[in-house]
């Protein structure tokens, strides 16, 4: 007859496996060192989340690593590249109706999100969380941890952490972050702006400059050249000299700065127009599940840390691109139809809208960069406005090959048509 096991036997004495002690996390982000001490004290590990004031844990003897050397560099360009991916992917998954973003914006047979992209990326909230999101994912997961404590951390950073150790199945300690979206950059300011920009805008386009370089023909359609303002256009002097020459045609320079001339009556009652369209994709999206869904990573959800991202785009940066998009279009419109676009820097969403209103009116865009472009700089063949060439060119260099590459693009876009 078996006999019951005395009082106070071990778990191995009743035949049951040891448990193992629970791996405990402090995540700091500054404040007092009190929860920080006491809870290493009881065997847990303390890692310093990025940016934070780790003094008061040196005054308390309270040893501290880095979240940067715990996730290694392999972790942060994970963040980085989910912040990226996110960026990249979420105008392409399905909103409404089956639909997505891209396909609910378009205007010139031609979407918006192409013009938005880059902001999308470095200006919204969405690619920021994903960021945060996989860093508190890889944290957890490479500490191996079942506890979590969270000392000093911001509002966003909390709740994302939360919501990875939700994802995760760990213990997070404390009280749960109350989650409040990032603050929006859209005003009531821009608004008033552009109503009384409707009021004096003009009812015609002024005149295109005049030509900047001393040879090409007089007659001939002239290269018209946009930089980010007018002075840069003198770092392309000898390029633009050159083209002048072998192309036998001038070069005028007109900036990106320099647009806002371009804006008439009929560019104004076009961004109406669109905004219309896009106040009313603000509502049909806004409550959408397929939008709520579109919002997490790696099951880690921020639709409601985002929620100012629709207005951000719809109501700011969208009609923000469509007004440059249309004053270019009445740019190259005009009596004096320029031969070919030079699109010498700026930003990617910018060069895109001029890329658009030169497709729509017909006239092909050259991108000029001081360097070969990277992946993330170039306008990729993914459905969205492509130059018909681009030109690499170092000032100071010989400008001839650049030259001989731009005008094979344009015979190819004459011949074409």
């Amino acid at each position: 007859m078996g006999c019951a096991p005395a009082s106070g036997a071990s778990p191995a004495e009743e035949g049951r496996p040891t448990p193992e002690p629970a791996r405990s996390l402090v995540v700091w982000g500054g404040g007092s060192a009190s929860l920080a001490r006491a809870r290493h004290g009881e065997g847990a590990e303390v890692v310093a989340w990025p940016g934070a004031d780790i003094s008061a844990l040196v005054r308390a003897d309270v040893p501290v690593r880095p979240l940067e050397a715990v996730i290694g560099e392999e972790g942060l360009a994970a963040a980085e590249a989910a912040a990226r991916k996110w960026a990249r992917l979420w105008g392409r998954v399905p909103l409404l109706d089956g639909k997505s973003f891209r396909d609910l914006v378009e205007w010139r047979e031609t979407s918006l999100l192409w013009l938005a992209e880059a902001f999308i990326r470095r200006e919204t909230a969405g690619p920021c969380c994903a960021r945060l999101a996989e860093v508190a994912l890889r944290l957890l997961e490479v500490t191996r941890a079942d506890e979590v404590d969270a000392a000093g951390l911001g509002r966003w950073e909390a709740v994302v952490l939360s919501r990875a150790c939700t994802a995760r199945g760990v213990l997070l300690h404390g009280p749960t972050p109350v989650p409040r979206a990032v603050p929006s950059t859209t005003s009531g300011r821009r608004r008033l702006t552009r109503a009384l920009a409707r009021v004096f805008a003009p009812s015609s386009p002024p005149p295109i400059p005049e030509p900047t370089t001393v040879t090409g023909g007089a007659e001939a359609a002239p290269m018209l050249v946009v930089p980010p303002r007018k002075s840069d256009a003198q770092m392309l002097g000898p390029l633009l000299e050159a083209a002048a020459a072998d192309l036998g045609m001038p070069a005028v320079v007109v900036s990106f700065e320099d647009l806002a001339r371009w804006e008439t009556r009929r560019v104004e009652q076009a961004v109406s127009e669109a905004e219309t369209l896009l106040r009313e994709r603000r509502t049909q999206l806004r409550d959408a599940p397929g939008l709520h869904e579109s919002y997490t990573h790696r099951g880690v959800g921020f639709a409601d840390l985002a929620r100012n991202d629709l207005d951000m785009i719809l109501l700011g940066r969208l009609p923000a691109a469509v007004r440059m998009l249309e004053a270019a279009v009445e740019l190259l419109s005009g009596p004096a139809r320029p031969a070919v676009v030079l699109l010498s820097g700026g930003g990617r969403d910018d060069r895109r809208a001029f890329v658009a209103a030169s497709a729509a009116a017909g006239v092909p865009a050259v991108g000029v960069h001081p360097a070969p472009v990277g992946p993330e700089e170039a306008d990729r063949a993914d459905g969205g406005p492509r130059a018909a060439a681009t030109l690499v060119w170092e000032p100071d260099s010989d400008p001839a090959p650049a030259v001989t590459r731009l005008r094979e693009a344009v015979r190819a876009r004459v011949g074409a048509e």
